[in-house]
C-alpha cells in the first residue's frame, strides 16, 4: 500500500498466474442461464464430459387455434389439449374439436409451449442444448442448483493469457528442445498425432495451416504473430498460447514444467482469459495425490516469483528483491510503482509493478 501525493493510501493488486508443478485447483462450471445439472457429488468427471445444459430458444411462432378450428376464444381455450411449459414434438396434437369429424391442429416441429391467451398458443423452438463442460478431469466436488457444479482436481497447472475456447484431453508431446525454438513444419510429425503438442513462438502461418489438417487434440504454443490471430482462433482443436503476441520464448518456469511431464497424459481448457473473474485458459497434468491449493495473494512483496508481461523483458521470470517506494521515474518519462527484479542470469532490473503478474 503506498500515499502518493493526496495522501490517500493507494492499493496496487497483483494480478497472478499459475506455473505449479503440484497443487490442487477447484473450477466453476456455471451455466449463463438457470437449467439442469447432469452430475451428482462424487462423480469422476472427463474434461470434456457436460456437466450441466440449458435451453437454447432458436424463435417464436404463434398458433391461433380459434383460426384454425373456426371457434371463438371461448370454445378454443377448452379444445386446447396442452398446459403451458409442455415440451411437443412435431407432429403432436395441439387442439382439436373431437366427434365423428373431428378438427386436428397439429404443431409443426419441436417446441415449447410459451403462453396461451385467447385462444391463441405461443410457442418457442429451441436448438442444441448450452451445455458447460467440466474442462478438467478430476470428481464433483458441490452442485449449483440448476446451474451447474465445482470440479476439483490435482496436478500439474500451467496457464496461458489467450486460449480459442475449446477443450480435450490426450498425452503432452514437446516438440522444441529449448523455450526460443520457432514452430516448424518439420516439428509436426506423426509423433504428434492425438497429443497435445507443445511449442515456442509461430510467426509463418505455414505450421498452423498443417497443424490444422493434422489429428491433434491440442496445441500450446509460446506466442503467435498477431496476424494469424484469425487462423489461430479457428482451429478444430484447443490451441493456448503461454506468453502472448508478438516472438516471444516461453518463460523458463512452464518450459520445465512441461518437460516434466511429456508424454503424460493432460487436459487442456482453452477458455479466454477472464480479467473479472480470474479464469484463464490453462493445461493440467493430473496426478493422484493431494497437494495445497495455491494460496490467495493480492499484493506484491519481496521474495515473490514474478513473470514479466511486456517489452522489453516479456516472458522472462524473476524474483522481486524490493518494492520501491512511491513513485519511480521511468526510462519512458512516466512515474509509476516498480519493483527491483532480479532475473534467472542474475541481472536487476527495475519494472513497473502493472508490468508483472505473480507465479504461484
Amino acid at each position: 500500500m503506498e500515499q502518493f501525493l493526496t495522501g490517500e493510501p493507494v492499493i496496487m493488486y497483483a494480478p497472478v498466474i499459475h506455473y505449479l508443478k503440484e497443487t490442487n485447483i477447484r473450477r466453476d462450471r456455471v451455466l449463463p442461464s438457470p437449467g439442469r445439472t447432469l452430475v451428482s457429488p462424487g462423480q469422476k468427471v472427463k474434461a470434456t464430459d457436460a456437466v450441466a445444459e440449458a435451453p437454447n430458444p432458436t424463435g417464436h411462432f404463434f398458433m391461433d387455434v380459434r383460426k384454425a378450428l373456426r371457434v371463438d376464444s371461448v370454445t378454443a381455450v377448452d379444445l386446447i389439449q396442452r398446459k403451458k411449459g409442455e415440451r411437443l414434438s412435431q407432429g403432436d396434437i395441439l387442439a382439436e374439436t373431437g366427434g365423428t369429424f373431428s378438427r386436428v391442429v397439429r404443431v409443426p416441429c419441436d417446441c415449447y409451449i410459451k403462453e396461451i391467451s385467447s385462444g391463441v398458443v405461443i410457442m418457442e423452438t429451441q436448438g442444441e442444448p448450452v451445455q458447460i463442460r467440466a474442462g478438467l478431469p478430476g470428481f464433483v466436488r458441490d452442485l449449483q442448483l440448476d446451474l451447474g457444479a465445482t470440479i476439483e482436481s490435482g496436478g500439474s497447472l500451467i496457464q496461458g493469457v489467450w486460449g480459442n475456447c475449446q477443450s480435450s484431453e490426450g498425452p503432452l508431446v514437446i516438440l522444441c528442445d529449448s523455450p526460443d525454438q520457432e514452430l516448424t513444419l518439420q516439428q509436426l510429425e506423426s509423433s504428434v498425432l492425438d497429443s497435445i503438442a507443445v511449442a515456442g513462438y509461430c510467426y509463418s502461418s505455414e505450421p498452423i495451416r498443417a497443424a490444422a489438417e493434422m489429428q491433434l487434440r491440442g496445441l500450446v504454443l509460446s506466442s503467435i504473430n498477431p496476424d494469424l490471430l484469425g487462423l489461430v482462433d479457428n482451429l478444430p482443436f484447443p490451441t493456448m498460447l503461454i506468453e502472448g503476441f508478438g516472438k516471444i520464448p516461453m518463460n523458463s518456469v512452464a518450459f520445465s514444467i512441461f518437460h516434466e511431464n511429456e508424454k503424460r497424459d493432460a487436459a487442456i481448457n482453452a477458455n479466454r482469459w477472464d480479467t473479472s473473474t480470474g479464469e484463464r485458459p490453462e493445461v493440467l497434468v493430473p496426478f493422484q495425490n493431494q497437494a495445497l491449493l495455491p494460496p490467495e495473494v493480492d499484493e506484491f512483496a519481496p521474495g515473490q516469483n514474478v513473470h514479466i508481461k511486456l517489452p522489453p523483458f516479456s516472458g522472462e521470470v524473476g524474483t522481486i528483491l524490493e518494492r520501491n517506494q512511491g513513485l519511480t521515474n521511468l526510462p519512458n518519462g512516466l512515474r509509476a510503482p516498480a519493483a527491483v527484479v532480479r532475473k534467472h542470469n542474475g541481472d536487476k532490473i527495475t519494472v513497473p509493478l502493472a508490468n508483472l503478474e505473480l507465479i504461484i
